[in-house]
């Protein structure tokens, strides 16, 4: 199973290039799903989360105020390496599980959809690092756009990930998504095209 890890910063359109490798019929892992799963209301995951947090950051249903615990983490390091070291196993797990189901689906490619594969070392559990990148004023602009964050907002959490340039020394594949759609979707069909072994849907001829 040739495993893509599939990572970039806020605002990248990174499920953007996901979306078009699905039409090709690979199996795309989001994390972000994942992580969402992690932190249903009753879940394991939850009760510990409970413990280390308290109720404070818990909506009345039982769900997760994601806002504060988002402002709570970004604050303070030691409660979000506790956040990440109850997530992030339950990721890799659910990860794995669905590993195996694609490659018992007959399928030879599959790609990790993970904000922060480099973050937490996963580039070690992949064939394939691919980075997507857009300039960063860009990246302001977009997540500004979608969430409805201030650009100070956008910043303070673009800072607290890794830089782009250093998620580029890891990367086997750089997609500039600064241009086209058309202009991504050709580097994501030229990067694909080098895997040994994948075929396209209809044949190599893209």
């Amino acid at each position: 199973m040739y495993r893509i890890g599939l990572t970039g910063g806020v605002g990248s359109g990174k499920s953007t290039v996901s979306s078009y490798m699905k039409e090709f019929g690979i199996p795309v892992i989001d994390g972000d799903c994942l992580a969402m799963e992690a932190v249903a209301p009753g879940s394991i995951t939850m009760k510990e989360i409970q413990k280390v947090f308290g109720d404070e950051i818990f909506n009345k249903d039982g769900s997760l105020n994601r806002l504060k615990t988002a402002d709570i983490i970004f604050k303070d390091e030691e409660k979000r390496k506790a956040l990440n070291g109850i997530i992030h196993p339950y990721i890799w797990r659910r990860t794995q599980a669905e590993v195996i189901a694609a490659q018992n689906n007959g399928h030879s490619v599959v790609v990790l959809d993970m904000p922060l594969l480099l973050e937490i070392n996963w580039q070690l559990r992949v064939e394939a690092v691919w980075v997507v990148q857009v300039p960063l004023e860009v990246q302001i602009e977009r997540v500004m756009a979608r969430n409805g964050f201030t650009r100070e907002q956008v910043l303070d959490r673009i800072h607290k990930q890794m830089p782009t340039e250093y998620k580029l020394n890891y990367a086997d594949v750089i997609i500039d998504n600064s241009r086209s759609p058309e202009d991504m979707k050709r580097q994501v069909r030229e990067a694909l095209v080098r895997i040994p072994g994948f075929v396209f849907p209809g044949g190599n001829d893209g």
